[in-house]
């Protein structure tokens, strides 16, 4: 096979084997269609109605810090229909520990301590060093330090890790025993 038949061949595969990946893609596009036309509360009844394929999908790109579905979840947050918006907020609160300057850019200043919040299914190990390393990524961050939503998201890190059920408090020690 010659060299040009052997790269044709070769692209022709990549694009059949990513045909699925981009029509996996799709579903932020396809919701943000959804939004423009019937509103917030239709794209969250049909999210809610498909909660495996389509839920569980768009909060893993919300997740993972695709901005296009942290963009769109933050809009689908502010729902009337408080499971789907807790479902977004969820996600949003994951992003925040991946992308944390997006996700305070795009959020109002009301939101902040929603999403720089512990996430439901953290214990309470991980939810305190969790808290830690994201109170030190915005101490690092210059840009996050210096701006009012950065400030805002540290503070309410800060009072979760202080007057929540992470709280950690060192015991007195017992008292020492007589001796004889």
């Amino acid at each position: 096979m010659s060299p040009a038949l052997c790269r044709l061949a070769l692209c022709w595969a990549a694009a059949i084997l990513s045909w699925p990946a981009l029509a996996a893609d799709s579903l932020v596009a396809d919701l943000e269609q959804r939004l423009a036309s019937a509103g917030v509360d239709s794209v969250n009844d049909y999210l809610s109605a498909h909660p495996e394929a389509a839920m569980a999908r768009f909060n893993r790109k919300t997740a993972s810090c695709e901005l296009q579905a942290v963009s769109l979840a933050i809009r689908l947050a502010r729902s009337a229909n408080a499971r789907a918006a807790q479902a977004h907020e969820e996600s949003l609160r994951a992003a925040t520990g991946r992308c944390a300057r997006f996700v305070l850019a795009v959020v109002s200043a009301a939101e902040v301590p929603r999403v720089c919040a512990s996430q439901a299914a953290w214990g309470a190990a991980q939810t305190a060093r969790e808290l830690r390393r994201r109170i030190a990524d915005i101490e690092a961050d210059k840009l996050l330090r210096a701006t009012a939503q950065g400030q805002a998201c540290q503070a309410a890190y800060l009072h979760e890790l202080k007057t929540t059920r992470v709280t950690l408090r060192v015991a007195s020690p017992p008292p020492a025993a007589p001796e004889r």
